[in-house]
């Protein structure tokens, strides 16, 4: 899993954003939840899907598409209500717990990395969303409910 979270990471870096870490870290912003997707056939572009929520300027949703609009990022507004939602079904399926999908193959499947940040704390779980079961296809269902602008295919 070492090695695929190094990928899925390397992603988000390549498209110029910073670590989740650091963007929980900075003033006003009270939590952020990143979505990173890997396509492994090429089928789409990877994407970086990052929530975050700010006492100052409330919640967004920023995605990022690599090697697609100059890696500009798109911005969209999340209402409160989505976000709490959001917040509130990773909570009751104990994310903060997860441990990554077991028996995920090297290669041949799609790969994502959902990730927590608050304050100092950071947790990322990685998914084949082919092969999910149990709480990990909950866990999916919950992303594509609250984020699936996070999810968009761009090709």
């Amino acid at each position: 899993m070492e090695n695929q979270a190094a990928m899925l990471r390397a992603i988000a870096q390549h498209a110029g954003l910073p670590a989740l870490r650091e963007l929980a870290g900075r003033a006003g912003v009270q939590a952020a939840y990143r979505v990173t997707v890997h396509y492994f056939d090429r089928r789409a572009r990877d994407s970086v899907g990052t929530a975050e929520f700010s006492r100052v300027s409330g919640a967004r949703l920023t995605v990022v598409f690599l090697g697609a609009l100059g890696h500009r990022p798109l911005q969209h507004p999340l209402a409160p209500s989505r976000y709490e939602a959001l917040v509130r079904a990773l909570q009751m399926l104990r994310f903060d717990n997860l441990s990554d999908q077991p028996d995920i193959p090297l290669h041949g499947v799609d790969l994502w990395m959902v990730e927590r940040a608050a304050g100092g704390f950071v947790k990322s779980v990685i998914l084949a969303p082919a092969l999910a079961r149990g709480t990990y296809a909950l866990l999916i269902d919950t992303i594509k409910e609250y984020l699936p602008t996070a999810l968009k295919l761009v090709v």
